[in-house]
Parts: structure tokens; C-alpha cells; sequence
């Protein structure tokens, strides 16, 4: 699936690892296996955001996945499209929400708190330029902290950033 060699020197290390990710996963997904095989800390990296996140005290963790299933198809990153799509479809969501959610970011099906702070970090990684105090103060007074939402960003922005480099890494057709 990506153009990178097996990581034979920290083998042992990216097994304890692997181990990890599919108690939490279920799977090692192929992208988690690219990061290994570039370097074990990078997997080690991205597996303490994600446990960060599903322990996260205030965003349900939900809201993540539907940031990462907009991002994915308005980027067209066909793994976590499916990816996302899957996981949200065990958790009981049907097709038509998912589907309401790839088009608008504001539809998540959740409350209207996380729904405010959803638009908000799709707006950050797009329209960067156009967030502003206003944008902020709206969410501080719903009651999300400045690290609740610096945390939607930032999650929204790593997925967009890797995949931008999966792709780059990825095998073609």
C-alpha cells in the first residue's frame, strides 16, 4: 500500500508496539504500519495523540472520527474514507447521517456545542485566515477551554497534513 521498506532494525520494538495498536484498533492499519516502518517513535508519537483523545474529558470522542471522515473525502484519501466510514457504521451511524456529515461538518450528530466546535477546526484547516476572536469567544462562552478546541484543530490539521504525506507514500495505480 506505501512505498517503504520493512523497519528490520527496530522489529522487536514495532511488535510491543503493534500489539498496542490493535488492542485499541482492533488492527494495525496500514498507515500506522507506514509510521513504524519510517520509525517506531513516530508510531509511538501518533498512538499517545490518539489515546490522548479517546481519554479526552470534554470532546466526545466521536467528533474526531467525523473530523477525520470530512477531511478524508474532501480530500479524497480513499483509506480514511473507508476507514472512518467503517468505524462509524459500528458504532450505529447510518449511511444517511455519514453522508449528511461528509457534506456539511455542521451536521455532526451530536450536540450543538460539539457541532460549533466541529465547524470551527474545519474552518481553521480551510479558511485559516478567516477564524477570529469572535469565532473563539463563541466557543469559550459554550464552554470549551482554549485546549478543547486547540485539540479539534490540531486533530483536524494532523489529519490533513498525513495525508498529504501518505499519498505522497502511497502506491500507484
Amino acid at each position: 500500500m506505501f512505498m517503504v521498506k520493512e523497519n528490520e532494525a527496530q522489529r522487536e520494538r514495532l511488535k510491543k508496539i503493534f500489539r498496542r495498536v490493535e488492542a485499541l484498533y482492533g488492527t494495525v492499519p496500514p498507515q500506522m504500519q507506514f509510521l513504524g516502518n519510517i520509525e517506531a517513535d513516530y508510531l509511538e508519537e501518533f498512538l499517545t495523540a490518539a489515546l490522548r483523545l479517546a481519554r479526552h474529558p470534554h470532546i466526545k470522542f466521536d467528533l474526531f472520527t467525523f473530523l477525520r471522515l470530512h477531511i478524508a473525502f474532501r480530500e479524497g484519501y480513499v483509506y480514511c474514507k473507508a476507514y472512518n466510514t467503517t468505524m462509524l457504521k459500528q458504532k450505529g451511524y447510518t449511511e444517511e447521517i455519514i453522508k449528511a456529515v461528509v457534506e456539511d461538518i455542521a451536521s455532526v450528530p451530536l450536540d450543538v456545542d460539539h457541532q460549533a466546535l466541529a465547524s470551527f477546526a474545519i474552518k481553521a484547516i480551510y479558511e485559516s485566515a478567516q477564524c477570529d476572536q469572535e469565532d473563539l469567544e463563541r466557543l469559550y462562552t459554550m464552554g470549551w477551554s482554549q485546549k478543547d478546541v486547540f485539540d479539534a484543530v490540531e486533530h483536524a490539521g494532523t489529519l490533513f497534513r498525513n495525508g498529504r504525506i501518505l499519498t505522497a507514500y502511497a502506491l500507484k495505480e
